[in-house]
């Protein structure tokens, strides 16, 4: 098992309750793993934020994985080791009309 951080903004803090959550993910971790392993740990409230409702898949959003941005569905196989902290960046919707 190898302990991640994972920051929260917006609605995925809320869902989280705090900025910051360790979760444990078995080898090899994985971009996808931590987040496979975030909707084990916070199931049907994070669901509904960050997979197709349709699909059930993980929607496309940024995270940032310790300094680079990456993409949730395209850079799901990126290796991720003990210690490392990921950032969950979902956009939301609003601004000017």
């Amino acid at each position: 098992m190898a302990k991640v951080t994972v920051r929260g903004f917006t609605v995925v803090r809320d869902v989280f309750g705090t900025v910051a959550v360790e979760v444990d993910v078995d080898h090899p971790v994985t971009v996808k793993g931590v987040l496979d392993a975030l909707l084990k740990k916070y199931g049907g409230p994070l669901k509904k934020i960050i997979c197709d409702p349709r699909t059930g898949e993980i929607t496309p959003f940024p995270i940032r994985h310790i300094d680079e941005l990456i993409s949730s569905t395209l850079d799901g196989d990126r290796p991720v080791k003990g210690g490392d902290e990921i950032a969950i960046i979902f956009p939301i919707g609003g601004g000017c009309q």
